[in-house]
């Protein structure tokens, strides 16, 4: 058995890099002969023992276009039995061009698409209405999430899709902490200071709250003048930290008592799964792929809709009396376990692709 991966980027190793690496090395693991091809940026040094070679194209756009002739090159020098993995949109527009006309398939590993995504992301609909032409379809979509999958299936009606979530790596259990100072609760918010990320309504939910709730926010982007200023239009000031980007939030999360995740689409929450992993709650927007983890896989409460005014009522039943309990946490846990654990992850993805 054989897979060859093509990746848009594995640096900076972040959620769906982050997910490539624990599959690369867990099919590894299970005996496939796994390589890639990485298109844009280095390649993490605990890698070299896998062959994964490089294209050097840069992240501009025109990488889609630059990335076809040496794709064509590689990816027909493979032997025939090699099954071709292309992640994300970056990679399946490339390789589906590479691979026209030469009677070789591919298989889409999908986790870009989302029907909010859609909507705010022009890219994204161009590459989406690109993948759909017959020339550059993948004979199979494996999507991480319902969310995704059902969008798929959507834009492409007749496309085998299957959905096998990420692999995340094991974590001992963590229980649950109570909120420490109920005069004042902690909440966290991480995750770039973007439109989709919706941080203006965590602020808005935030004014809804007593005073005895604090929010401190991990991350920067774009919108962080904007967010800084309706802070302070909403009186908010002395309630809210910006943080900034920061090199890892785990020791954040171990000293909060909520995170707060009011983003408006996820293709699926690995900043959620982080947060269960610590023993932290989360209140969240009801949005898809996010549905699929809180509660059975991360404790915590979807908002019953989509406004601040939701979220408010979120975060206060989990900083109350509705607080997920140690059995909650537990639960989550062995549910986690059996469901992202890298290695029943790689045996769903060959069952797959070879069964």
């Amino acid at each position: 058995m054989r897979v060859h991966f093509v990746l848009p980027q594995l640096e900076p190793c972040y959620g769906m890099e982050r997910a490539a690496v624990l599959l690369l090395r867990a099919l590894a693991a299970s005996g496939v002969a796994v390589s890639a091809t990485v298109l844009s940026g280095g390649v993490p040094a605990d890698l070299d023992d896998l062959p994964v070679d490089r294209l050097d194209l840069g992240s501009r756009i025109t990488r889609l276009v630059e990335a076809v002739p040496p794709l064509r090159r590689r990816l027909r020098s493979l032997p025939a039995d090699t099954e071709i993995v292309a992640s994300g949109l970056w990679a399946a527009v490339p390789v589906g061009a590479a691979l026209a006309g030469s009677g070789r398939t591919f298989v889409a590993w999908e986790h870009s698409l989302l029907g909010e995504r859609l909507a705010y992301d022009r890219r994204v609909r161009v590459l989406a209405r690109s993948g759909g032409l017959a020339p550059l379809r993948p004979r199979l979509v494996v999507a991480v999430s319902e969310g995704v999958a059902g969008t798929v299936r959507r834009l492409r009606p007749g496309q085998r899709v299957v959905t096998i979530a990420n692999p995340v790596p094991p974590a001992d259990f963590v229980p649950p902490r109570p909120v420490a100072d109920p005069e004042r609760v902690r909440l966290v918010s991480t995750g770039a200071l973007r439109p989709v990320k919706n941080h203006s309504c965590a602020l808005a939910a935030l004014a809804l709250l007593p005073a005895s709730h604090h929010l401190a926010l991990a991350g920067d982007g774009e919108e962080r003048g904007l967010l800084e200023e309706r802070a302070r239009e909403l009186g908010l000031t002395g309630r809210v930290t910006f943080l900034g980007r920061l090199p890892g939030v785990a020791g954040l999360l171990a000293e909060a008592d909520l995170l707060v995740h009011p983003s408006r689409a996820e293709t699926f929450g690995f900043s959620l799964v982080e947060a269960a992993q610590a023993g932290l709650p989360v209140a969240a927007l009801p949005v898809p792929a996010l549905d699929e983890l809180v509660p059975a896989l991360v404790p915590g409460a979807l908002a019953a809709a989509p406004t601040p005014a939701a979220l408010a009522a979120a975060i206060l039943r989990m900083t109350g009396r509705e607080r997920p309990t140690d059995g909650d946490f537990e639960k989550a846990w062995r549910a986690r376990r059996e469901t992202f654990d890298p290695a029943q992850v790689s045996r769903r993805w060959a069952e797959t692709l070879w069964g």
